[in-house]
């Protein structure tokens, strides 16, 4: 289900399981897209340090195990926010 089909839509019936699941593969590509561009953004930062081998994907795994408890904790401040917002 896009925007297309909401505004064709008179009745505003929406099929909710296909737009939850449009909605999940949507953001799993999106996922799957930024972890990549991230991890090849790190990848050329180490290989401009100098890096190589063992080395660069050791540092590569790092960085990235570290913006992963960033987000971690970005998301958990994020959905605190949602959820103290909503009852207010």
């Amino acid at each position: 289900m896009n925007i297309e089909d909401l505004m064709n839509n008179p009745k505003f019936k929406i099929d909710v399981p296909t737009f939850l699941l449009d909605l999940k593969v949507n953001n799993l590509m999106n996922e799957y897209r930024s972890k990549a561009i991230l991890k090849r953004q790190i990848h050329l930062l180490e290989l401009q340090k100098g890096k190589t081998g063992q080395e660069l994907e050791n540092a590569v795994e790092k960085e990235l195990e570290k913006l992963n408890n960033q987000f971690s904790e970005w998301l958990k401040q994020d959905l605190i926010d949602f959820v103290d917002d909503s009852d207010a």
